[in-house]
């Protein structure tokens, strides 16, 4: 979602656009925000108690994972049970994909060698699988991304000081073949610009935001090697482990081939508009997008669905990225995900992973 600015008072330029006043978008961006949350708690009318009463949840954590988390309290749930779900968005659950280098490495299943008996095709660089998925109570559209030469990621960062860059922004400036958005920032009433990330940065080797305890995010990385890494690590830490782009959100999808919401209740988290970055067994980096807010067209994914998926596709390792309005992929320049972002071309993002053209620095 774009920053808006103040209206002035002075005539425009002649072919100039009027953006729309701030108390308009607010109430377009709370009215769409919520419509989901609302609709499942007006279904309690329709069901039973108990039933009621986990859709009351849904609607508590889809709100409470938003600026907009003020509204949780009316869906009428008691305080032990809001704090519960608060606690649970808090505090997820954290295990460190890799050994530091001083520590000894952990000990991994052994899995099966399969022989192929003869050699595969080569693969293009990007492959595109389109997402369409229906539950009991929603359903959600999306795409992943599979770039299968891991080197090729490289996470992108905002040159600019008073704001960060739009996802079309970043292409035009490196040329990159796919890109998502990566992670969270400032965003204290939902009109943020974009321009400081949360959490660890590091870009090519090079730590430029070191990691705030304060904000409770995960690392994700990959290593010069193209290895996903992902955990509690320092910013220090990941560069002595080899790793030369790095990131922080939560919370962790997979990790060493285990679904860390799998035994977990989906509506903790809410239904949102996600972003997820993944690696298979193979080195394949997977890029994920859910569409959101759409009733339409997409309603939104739990955590658990997204780690599900990634899951099901053989994703070993994986995390979320900044989800709501900034989720958002773009392939070849064209959008091929539909924003919740009142306008068309997403938010302004501090970073962002991309696939990066063959001599692209």
């Amino acid at each position: 979602m774009q920053t808006l600015s103040r209206a002035r008072t002075h005539k425009r330029k002649k072919g100039s656009r009027r953006r729309p006043v701030r108390w308009v978008k607010r109430f377009l961006l709370v009215s769409t925000l919520t419509f989901t949350s609302f609709a499942l708690i007006g279904m309690i009318f329709l069901f039973g108690t108990k039933v009621g009463e986990e859709l009351r949840e849904w609607a508590a954590g889809t709100l409470l994972t938003t600026q907009h988390d003020y509204w949780a309290p009316y869906t009428f749930l008691s305080e032990e049970k809001l704090n519960a779900l608060r606690q649970q968005i808090k505090n997820p659950e954290v295990i460190n994909s890799e050994s530091e280098p001083d520590q000894p490495a952990m000990a991994l299943p052994t899995l099966p060698q399969v022989v192929d008996p003869e050699p595969e095709k080569p693969k293009e660089l990007i492959e595109i699988e389109d997402i369409y998925v229906t539950k009991s109570n929603y359903f959600f559209r999306g795409k992943i991304m599979y770039i299968h030469d891991p080197k090729r990621v490289e996470l992108l960062i905002t040159n600019r000081k008073d704001r960060g860059d739009l996802l079309d922004e970043f292409v035009k400036k490196t040329n990159a073949i796919g890109i998502v958005n990566a992670s969270g920032f400032h965003d204290p009433d939902g009109y943020g610009k974009g321009a400081k990330a949360y959490g660890v940065v590091i870009k090519d080797g090079k730590i430029l935001q070191s990691y705030n305890s304060k904000t409770g995010e995960t690392a994700l990385g990959i290593t010069y090697d193209g290895k996903l890494v992902t955990g509690s690590y320092s910013a220090e830490q990941l560069v002595k482990m080899g790793v030369r782009d790095a990131m922080s959100f939560r919370p962790q999808l997979i990790v060493n081939g285990k679904n860390l919401f799998a035994d977990k209740p989906a509506k903790s988290w809410g239904i949102q508009p996600r972003t997820a970055i993944g690696q298979k067994e193979d080195g394949t980096i997977v890029f994920a997008v859910i569409d959101g807010r759409q009733p339409s067209h997409s309603i939104g994914a739990s955590m658990n669905d997204m780690a599900e998926l990634l899951a099901e596709r053989g994703v070993v390792t994986a995390m979320a990225m900044d989800g709501g309005s900034s989720s958002m992929m773009l392939y070849k320049g064209e959008a091929i995900t539909s924003t919740s972002s009142p306008y068309h071309r997403g938010r302004y993002l501090p970073n962002a992973w991309a696939v990066m053209a063959e001599g692209v620095e």
